[in-house]
């Protein structure tokens, strides 16, 4: 047993696996779904009872999707889709045991299928898929395999949750200037009013309230000089 401990036995191969890669999973996904945003996520290559596995996955979001019910999710081993015994899928369990709304999505009661305009898919590829039959429609539940796509899902998921922290920045930003817009006109005019003098310049106080960046564009012979200020 000490001698066992005590040795470094060799990882077998994983040349002999076929993986989707995360640049054709992000391929597919815009291929098939019309959506604003796009990730994709391949794990390295690990072993469960000396097979070798890799898992991917990937989400697409907003768009065209579907905003009503929960999430979309496609399901493969080995390229292959899984049609049936969804419920029955170790994948289906790691999904619903994310807390889906730390990536900003909608998850009644804290666990369960995320809801929103998403479409989650996971491909698991190994020389020794554990399927739950001899149907093969369904992943078993083994804690290696579910650790790696857990890990896989909350990679892409934290890039959906970046995209989505900043376009709730954009929008607050935009609100902010939707009234400042229309704030300032009526401001501008009662200052002149008050003041006798010239109505002030709307556009440069707007600039600086929001921090705009002005960019001026000239062009000199073919070559174009950009300069910006804050």
């Amino acid at each position: 047993l000490e001698a066992m401990r005590e040795t470094n036995i060799l990882a077998p191969p994983t040349d002999c696996l076929s993986p989707i890669t995360a640049d054709l999973v992000e391929a597919g996904l815009r291929k098939e779904y019309d959506a604003d945003f796009y990730a994709a996520a391949t794990r390295d290559a690990d072993v469960h009872g000396g097979d070798p596995f890799i898992v991917e996955a990937g989400i697409a979001y907003g768009g065209e999707l579907t905003a009503d019910g929960s999430v979309d999710m496609l399901r493969f081993a080995n390229r292959v889709p899984l049609v049936y015994q969804q419920g029955a899928c170790a994948i289906t369990d790691v999904v619903k045991s994310i807390g889906w709304r730390n990536y900003r999505l909608d998850q009644p009661g804290g666990s369960g299928v995320p809801n929103g305009p998403a479409v989650l898919m996971v491909h698991v590829a190994s020389t020794n898929v554990p399927f739950t039959s001899e149907s093969k429609d369904a992943l078993a539940n083994i804690p290696a395999i579910e650790d790696e796509i857990e890990l896989a899902i909350r990679e892409a998921a934290r890039e959906l949750k970046s995209y989505l922290n900043k376009r709730r920045s954009l929008q607050k930003r935009q609100q902010k200037q939707d009234v400042l817009s229309r704030i300032l006109p009526e401001m501008a005019d009662k200052v002149a009013e008050v003041t006798g003098r010239e109505r002030p310049n709307i556009e440069v106080a707007m600039g600086r309230i929001m921090n705009n960046l002005c960019i001026d564009r000239e062009v000199n012979n073919g070559t174009v000089t950009l300069t910006v200020e804050n």
